[in-house]
């Protein structure tokens, strides 16, 4: 089996497992998208509901799982995600704006609002993924999958408390 396929059956099972239980493993998964059609990024991340909803409000777990959160737990996500993750290029920050998210077992998908950009060679890419180090320190792991096509055809990286950053320039 591929070192990639490999990684992304070993995550995918370990969401799996640890939504059936009470899962010791801290945990965010991440894609970064580049569509050279639409000149667009797109970013969804997979989170637990159970270690991410306290850390946003302590009563968002229920309406979570219930699939009903308000206007004002978007903007809270939303706030939370510019503060703990930051993706820019060439200095300018990108926007997380939710477009959708799901919620299946104990793991909640965000798919958040395309950025449209065009990027060339000479751009620099640069990324900071803190989320839940604040609850869980070095427990914490944030794996990012990057793809973007001619720069980075797919690619990844491991943000961890003592190195939580990622830059390229194209």
């Amino acid at each position: 089996m591929k070192p990639k396929l490999f990684f992304s059956f070993l995550l995918l099972s370990a969401f799996l497992f640890a939504s059936l239980s009470s899962h010791p493993l801290k945990l965010t998964a991440s894609e970064i998208k580049y569509d050279e059609k639409t000149k667009s990024i797109r970013v969804d991340c997979r989170v637990f509901i159970d270690d991410f909803a306290p850390v946003i409000n302590k009563t968002l777990f229920d309406r979570l799982e219930n699939s009903n959160i308000t206007e004002d737990d978007k903007l809270a996500i939303q706030n939370y995600f510019a503060f703990n993750y930051r993706i820019s290029i060439n200095g300018k920050v990108l926007p997380f704006k939710i477009k959708d998210y799901k919620v299946q077992s104990n793991v909640m998908n965000i798919e958040f609002a395309k950025n449209y950009i065009t990027l060339k060679k000479g751009d620099k890419l640069y990324i900071e993924n803190n989320l839940l180090f604040e609850v869980f320190g070095p427990m914490q792991t944030n794996w990012v999958t990057l793809r973007i096509p001619p720069f980075i055809p797919k690619g990844s990286f491991e943000s961890q408390i003592e190195s939580n950053s990622y830059s390229q320039t194209f």
